[in-house]
């Protein structure tokens, strides 16, 4: 499937979402910050259950970029965060998924990245976020008579601890340990806990390697089902009838006595690693499932046999395709609406798959590995979750250039870069699913894409390619304990020892003096280097460990760098030979940047402080927003993104879970 879609994509480009409209979500003295991130997504939670579904048409789902709400079955979005925000630090609160209350839809709760469970009791307008000890889970489920009783399936821990199973009686406010018989090794990784339709003491979980166990005590204690594949992944309880589930694993297992026996279905399903299985509300014989790229798929024998329904069309199932299923009840007039997760946003079926609707508008949350701006002014996005590239046409409007990537290496896009004089002279980077990293490189535009050959030593993921902006035949990138080179436009790369290696995959960055391809600076994990030669030696110009490195293009002698660790930004006068160091504000740096126009205003993204700017070369900064991209600075130093667009004013882009733009007005 993904051969045939790159051999219809190649030599075209994809315009999937216009018309859309930029959401202002702050307006600030000097300035205002939009959203303008791609209508789309890569990842929808990685809990049992991704929708939250009341009646038909009102949905809440996550994205990368938090949760949204719908109450007009997709038609609009709007972000749903109120209440999820971390009081210590003024950062949003990650959310990995989603558990309903059967009896109550009005109430929900959402799996805290950080740890612990929040609660909605009006279907997402206001969280309530309770101030327990709790490891972060990896699913929850909500009793199907009692809305406040809840468990929380939680994962390997750093240090370990004891318990797999805690469960709340209390709406999420207390948590005691259960889940007595469940393995505590702390190496096992947990999947999924599911509680059967009507007797609410029936509880299953899924360990990695252990298999399926169940409980007949309402959690207190489980016992092993012995014929259960050992492979077992995610569980999908019928709607109705207790003893009957389905288990996804190394393939799709039925089992209609509670778990007792199993038997092997779903075929005509292409994959064995399926992504989602949903049950019709309506019609429990007819089962739904998701394929990836695959597609979607229907049943209707009780999961015996699938065939694909081709509601999808092939540019709808780009990057990662079909992940995520979510079926309403039915209503008196109509049968069930069918939601499903898209690498391009939510799509809404009314006829059980054979024709989808996009439901997108305003629903953002693409995951950004990199952003670039290319020689013609557009914004670059590197998906880091469906493995696309997204470049813009106007604001928050994106064409897709790199889906033709070759599939089996790209298991992730981290970077994108552009070449300083060429519009269509792109490099992407990607690693697959060992963690070497690839390199791609495009010279139309992203109409096709070809592999550039790495000579040396082996590379690992996270590189950032750099063209040297006085010369885009050389580019430079360095990676732990590697030092990568172009000298033919990024066609071949030659690795060579880097020395300074040790520190985290993401703390290295490169950056090119604009007037002299032999004079780099390179971050690693014992400071700041130099080199004035190419790459062919480097020498430390200072300690610390640095994320974020720029020059001023006007003054090549001036060199700011952003530390991973501390608020501090250092800033050299004389090409390095000496640095002097000011707090800015926050914990640590996520992004900073120069203003390609008027060099002496720079830009800091801080984790927990927010946008700051510097109008004197970086003599003093002041924070231009405290609001939004402060809730939004809840990335780790390494994993978001900050360019700044030639125009005027100047265009400030902040990436990490969307994108968000700084139109500085001052």
């Amino acid at each position: 499937m993904r051969s045939m879609m790159r051999n219809l994509w190649v030599g075209l480009v994809l315009i999937y979402s216009p018309p859309v409209y930029p959401q202002l979500v702050a307006g600030i003295e000097g300035g205002r910050v939009t959203d303008v991130g791609p209508e789309a997504a890569g990842t929808y939670g990685f809990s049992s259950q991704v929708f939250l579904i009341r009646g038909k048409d009102e949905v809440v789902t996550r994205s990368n970029a938090g949760l949204y709400k719908t109450a007009d079955g997709g038609k609009t979005w709007t972000r749903s965060m109120s209440g999820l925000v971390d009081p210590a630090t003024g950062t949003e609160l990650g959310v990995s998924g989603l558990c309903q209350s059967p009896s109550s839809p009005e109430i929900g709760y959402a799996i805290a990245s950080q740890g612990g469970i929040v609660r909605t009791t009006d279907f997402g307008e206001v969280w309530s976020f309770p101030e327990i000890n709790l490891p972060p889970p990896t699913d929850c489920a909500v009793d199907p008579v009692d809305p406040a009783v809840v468990y929380a399936l939680v994962n390997q821990r750093d240090p370990p601890g004891p318990g797999l199973l805690f469960k709340s009686v209390d709406g999420g406010m207390t948590f005691t340990q259960v889940g007595v018989g469940l393995p505590q090794s702390p190496n096992l990784f947990s999947n999924a806990v599911v509680i059967a339709p009507t007797n609410r003491d029936r509880i299953y979980v899924t360990v990695q390697v252990e298999g399926l166990f169940a409980s007949a005590d309402g959690g207190l204690t489980f016992e092993a089902l012995p014929n259960a594949p050992r492979s077992a992944w995610r569980i999908y309880r019928h709607p109705t009838e207790d003893g009957t589930l389905l288990v996804t694993g190394s393939g799709l297992f039925l089992s209609t006595d509670a778990g007792a026996s199993f038997d092997r279905v779903g075929a005509g399903l292409p994959r064995l690693n399926i992504n989602m299985i949903a049950f019709d509300t309506a019609d429990p014989t007819i089962v739904y499932a998701a394929e990836g790229q695959g597609g979607f798929y229907r049943s209707e024998d009780g999961a015996q046999t699938f065939v694909r329904v081709d509601g999808l069309s092939e540019r709808e199932l780009v990057g990662v395709g079909l992940t995520r299923i979510g079926v309403t009840l039915p209503s008196a007039e109509k049968g069930p609406t069918v939601y499903v997760g898209t690498s391009l946003g939510p799509y809404r079926s009314d006829e059980r798959g054979e024709s989808f609707k996009p439901i997108h508008a305003g629903y953002r949350g693409a995951g950004v590995g990199d952003l670039a701006i290319d020689a013609a002014g557009r914004l670059l996005v590197a998906n880091a979750d469906s493995g696309v590239i997204f470049r813009s046409t106007a604001d928050g409007a994106y064409e897709i250039i790199g889906d033709n990537l070759a599939f089996p290496f790209v298991y992730q896009l981290e970077a994108v870069a552009a070449a300083p004089d060429d519009p269509d002279l792109y490099l992407a980077v990607s690693s697959d699913a060992f963690v070497d990293a690839h390199i791609f490189r495009t010279t139309d535009g992203g109409h096709s894409w070809s592999q550039s050959t790495i000579f040396g030593r082996p590379v690992g993921a996270y590189l950032h390619p750099v063209f040297a902006p006085s010369d885009a035949t050389r580019v430079y990138c360095v990676m732990i304990g590697v030092f990568v080179r172009s000298v033919d436009g990024g066609q071949t790369f030659q690795s060579r020892y880097f020395p300074y290696w040790y520190g985290p995959f993401v703390n290295h960055r490169v950056a090119v003096d604009p007037t002299n391809p032999d004079v780099i600076y390179a971050s690693g994990g014992e400071g700041l280097f130099k080199s004035t030669d190419g790459g062919d030696s480097f020498e430390q110009v200072s300690p610390g460990e640095f994320i974020a490195i720029a020059i001023n293009p006007k003054h090549p002698q001036t060199i700011y760098a952003a530390s991973r660790t501390t608020n501090e930004i250092i800033r050299s006068l004389d090409g390095g030979q000496t640095f002097s160091s000011m707090a800015v504000g926050g914990d640590f740096a996520l992004g900073l940047g120069i203003d390609p126009l008027r060099p002496e205003r720079v830009f800091a993204w801080m984790h927990a402080g927010g946008l700051f700017r510097s109008e004197d070369g970086g003599e003093s900064w002041l924070a231009v927003d405290a609001d939004e991209t402060l809730r939004r600075s809840n990335a780790q130093a390494g994993f978001a993104a900050l360019v700044v667009a030639p125009d005027t004013p100047a265009r400030v882009y902040l990436g990490h879970a969307s994108v968000l733009q700084f139109l500085d007005d001052f």
